[in-house]
């Protein structure tokens, strides 16, 4: 029988993994027009180089988490550290994707 612990962090792994793909298109081919909240009266490099890259930090971040919960097992506070970080960052990219603090 296999432990939850590895199931779960197994979830958070692929999880990880479909966040990272658009994180990479978006950071790393310029593809900012696949971001939902991308206003197109901003430079689509700007948007590409902020957004694309905190939405792979929340990639990796899952993608951690997933790896952390598969080999130690679950932990109350790094859940919900993850969740917070997300969260944060989440209003990030929305926030970069429209515009915020480009100049």
């Amino acid at each position: 029988m296999v432990d939850a612990s590895v199931l779960l962090g197994g979830l958070f792994v692929v999880l990880g993994v479909v966040i990272l793909i658009p994180a990479f298109l978006i950071a790393f081919r310029g593809r900012a027009d696949l971001h939902v909240h991308y206003d197109e009266d901003v430079d689509p490099a700007y948007v590409s180089r902020r957004a694309g890259t905190t939405a792979l930090l929340m990639g990796i971040l899952v993608t951690a988490y997933g790896v952390h919960q598969m080999v130690y097992g679950f932990y109350p506070t790094a859940f919900w550290g993850l969740m917070g970080a997300l969260l944060v960052l989440s209003q990030l990219t929305k926030r970069f994707a429209q515009g915020w603090g480009a100049s």
